[in-house]
């Protein structure tokens, strides 16, 4: 069995009750085994005689499909090569026209810069401030929520703009982009941008 000489065995009827106890001994799914075998040696009902033959017939019929192929396509070659040589299609080729002249043009992209905002903050006096830093707006990821004891530092970087609460801007020395900032008034909040701080409405 294990060399698959099923046809030597006495009767076709006993292949189904070896490959059945066989599959079993090892763990396998008994009728994957028996599918197995139908589709590559016919019906396990027939004669010894006809699974050689059908098993015959399976092995040969690719075989003659890829000689009938392989006779097509070398008539096909020869066919296409005879024709070349007696010249079909008649009288000379046309010249191909010359290929046109290509011109290039040389573009230099435009290079643009967006000047993010860098801003520092420093508490100073004796108290010190309350200080809140969102991304870009009221709405935007809070990077920063606390009271600055005098003499701490905070620095942050934005792509566009900072949203900004203080809660003393006396006690706050603030600058963007390395350059001092004024804020003046009470406590308030700001959208700080490259150009400067604007107060925005308390709400």
């Amino acid at each position: 069995m294990e060399d698959e000489q099923f046809d030597l065995l006495p009767d076709p009827s006993y292949v189904r009750g070896f490959l059945r106890a066989y599959s079993t001994y090892l763990d396998i799914d008994p009728q994957l085994v028996l599918d197995e075998y139908e589709s590559r040696f016919g019906d396990i009902g027939q004669s010894a005689e006809e699974a050689r033959r059908a098993r015959r017939r399976a092995e040969g019929g690719p075989r003659r499909r890829e000689v009938q192929l392989l006779f097509l396509a070398i008539g096909g070659v020869t066919g296409i090569a005879l024709l070349g040589w007696l010249g079909v299609g008649g009288g000379e080729a046309p010249p191909s026209p010359e290929p046109a002249p290509v011109t290039t043009t040389s573009t230099t992209p435009a290079t643009t810069t967006t000047q993010g905002v860098d801003v520092a903050f420093l508490a100073r006096g004796s108290r010190g401030s309350y200080l809140e830093v969102r991304n870009r707006s009221d709405a935007g990821a809070t990077v920063y929520s606390g009271v600055l004891v005098p003499g701490a530092t905070r620095s942050f970087s934005f792509r566009e703009s900072a949203w900004v609460r203080i809660g003393n801007p006396a006690s706050m020395s603030v600058t963007v982009n390395g350059e001092p900032l004024v804020i003046s008034g009470g406590t308030g909040t700001f959208l700080i941008t490259p150009s400067g701080a604007q107060r925005l409405p308390a709400g």
